[in-house]
C-alpha cells in the first residue's frame, strides 16, 4: 500500500515536470513565431510634421535690411576730391603770384618810366637856367661843350661847381662857370620829390653847350 502511494506520488510529480518542459517550450516556440512574423512585416510609418501657420509667419521678427555703403569708394572719392582741390588751389595760387609779380613789374615800370621823365624834366630846367643867365663872349667858335659839376641843396641854393671837362676855350669856360654862379638858386627845385632830389639832384653834372 505505501509502495503503491509512493508510485503514484512519483508518477505525479514526473508529470508536473513534464506537464511544465512541454508548456514552457510551446511557450517559447509560439513567442519566437509571433516574434518572427512581426518583424518581417513591411513597417508603414507616415511622418507628419506640423508647419507653421501664417500667424506663426508673421511672428517671426525679420531681420532689419542692411544697406551696403561702398565705404571705400566713398574714401577714394574723397581722397581724389581732395587733392583736385589741393591742386587747383595750388594753381590757382601759381597764378595770383604771377599777376601780383606782373602788376608790380607794371607798376615799376610806369614809375620808373615817370622817374625818367621827371628826371628830364627837372634836367631841362637846370640847363635852361643856366642858359639864360650866359653870357656869350665875342668871337668864339661854335659848338664848344663844357661838362660842369654842380652841388645843389634840397632848396635849389647851388653850393659848388667844378670844371670837369674844358672845351678847350678858357673865355667859354669862364662864361659857363659864370652863368652858373648868377643863377645862385634854382627856384624849382622845392617841387622835385625827395627820392628823386637825393637820387638824381644832390650832384648833377650837366654839358654845357648853348646854341
Amino acid at each position: 500500500m505505501i509502495a503503491n502511494y509512493r508510485y503514484l506520488q512519483a508518477s505525479l510529480f514526473s508529470f508536473c515536470i513534464h506537464a511544465v518542459l512541454f508548456l514552457y517550450i510551446y511557450g517559447t516556440f509560439d513567442s519566437n513565431t509571433s516574434q518572427t512574423l512581426l518583424i518581417s512585416k513591411p513597417l508603414q510609418i507616415e511622418l507628419k510634421f506640423d508647419l507653421p501657420s501664417q500667424d506663426s509667419k508673421e511672428q517671426i521678427p525679420t531681420a532689419p535690411e542692411v544697406i551696403a555703403t561702398p565705404v571705400e569708394q566713398a574714401s577714394q572719392d574723397n581722397v581724389y576730391s581732395k587733392a583736385t582741390e589741393f591742386v587747383q588751389t595750388k594753381q590757382n595760387n601759381a597764378l595770383i603770384k604771377s599777376n601780383i609779380a606782373n602788376l608790380l613789374s607794371e607798376e615799376s615800370e610806369i614809375e620808373l618810366d615817370r622817374d625818367k621823365q621827371e628826371i628830364s624834366m627837372y634836367a631841362q630846367k637846370i640847363i635852361s637856367t643856366i642858359e639864360n643867365a650866359w653870357m656869350k663872349p665875342r668871337n668864339i667858335p661854335k659848338d664848344l661843350v663844357a661838362n660842369l659839376r654842380l652841388q645843389i641843396r634840397s632848396s635849389g641854393r647851388i653850393i659848388g661847381v667844378d670844371l670837369v671837362k674844358s672845351s678847350g676855350n678858357i673865355r667859354f669856360d669862364n662864361s659857363a662857370l659864370q652863368a652858373v654862379r648868377r643863377v645862385e638858386t634854382f627856384s624849382f627845385f622845392h617841387s622835385i620829390p625827395k627820392n628823386l632830389y637825393e637820387s638824381e639832384f644832390q650832384i648833377i653834372s650837366i654839358s654845357f653847350n648853348p646854341s
